[in-house]
């Protein structure tokens, strides 16, 4: 029992934390890796969602609906940013680095004077179950089957529906697009809404494990760039999937030799190394490969 505990225990930490890098660039996959718009302010809008759970939470809200509500919420103000700012600001990576960064501001701030640097919770719900000596919460294991579906959940909109062959069309070649009858427009801002309300979902969902403030974001941002950048835009799907899959290995494997402030910066490590190797990102080199498999194959 003590082995089978040590080895599950392992098998949680993984799951944990591969869940975690989905969730957090989930959103983040979409705006930066289709739509290339380096968004700054993406965990200002998992603050939003975080607040809107807690506040329709503790006004009696079961937690569920609450994080709809958030993913509701955030996506309505990336809509809102994309009309006013953000579609001013397409192909000019640096400008909307820029122009981001002082969105970010803008809501940390204005949530602090509205708000205060008060603190606010909400419960973690399931509970925790034995294996052997050692407890496991239940809700690290449903953010994980959440990551997975929010990622199926893409991959389907953006492969099966009018919006998702719209939407590829626009971000490869927005002229064409418009030519065809496309209302390029709309596109982008229900796109970059749909990345937005993402996060919102991710905001609310760590809501429950996190306690919430004006400066929540910050603790996500800089991972969520770092796990969509490391998997690249070639596929941003397989991108996301294998880049969290990688960082997270190595993050739960130095967690366990050394400790989990080494885990943090080996993880960080790894990502400089893969890019380093691979600039284009891990999607680009499954792309490539897949190209030559096919070659061989019609040989």
């Amino acid at each position: 029992m003590e082995t089978f505990a040590a080895v599950f225990d392992v098998v949680y930490q993984l799951f944990d934390n591969i869940g975690f890098l989905i969730l957090a660039a989930s959103g983040l996959v979409i705006i930066f890796g289709m739509m290339g718009v380096i968004n700054m302010a993406h965990g200002e809008l998992m603050m939003i969602g975080a607040y809107i759970t807690a506040f329709s939470y503790h006004a009696g809200i079961p937690a569920p609906i609450a994080i709809i509500f958030a993913g509701i919420g955030a996506g309505l103000v990336g809509m809102i940013l994309e009309r006013l700012v953000i579609r001013h600001f397409y192909k000019q990576l640096l400008s909307s680095l820029v122009v981001t960064w002082g969105i970010s501001l803008l809501l940390s701030q204005g949530f602090l004077i509205i708000f205060g640097p008060s603190i606010l919770n909400v419960p973690t719900p399931f509970g925790n179950f034995p294996i052997g000596e050692q407890t496991f919460g239940i809700y690290r294991l449903v953010l994980f089957a959440v990551a997975i579906a929010m990622v199926a959940s893409v991959w389907a909109i953006f492969t099966y529906t009018k919006f998702g062959t719209r939407a590829r069309a626009t971000m490869e070649n927005p002229d064409m697009a418009n030519a065809l009858g496309v209302n390029t427009g709309n596109i982008y801002a229900l796109t970059f809404g749909l990345g937005c309300a993402m996060g919102g979902i991710a905001g609310g969902m760590f809501a429950l494990t996190a306690t919430i403030s004006p400066f929540f974001g910050i603790n996500y941002t800089p991972l969520a760039f770092i796990t969509v950048v490391t998997g690249g835009s070639a596929n941003a799907i397989s991108g996301l999937i294998s880049s969290a899959l990688s960082l997270a290995g190595i993050q739960t494997g130095i967690n366990n030799l050394v400790n989990v402030y080494i885990g943090y910066v080996a993880m960080i490590g790894a990502a400089f190394v893969i890019l380093l190797i691979l600039p284009k990102g891990i999607s680009d080199y499954i792309e490539r490969r897949k190209i030559r498999v096919r070659k061989v194959t019609n040989k």
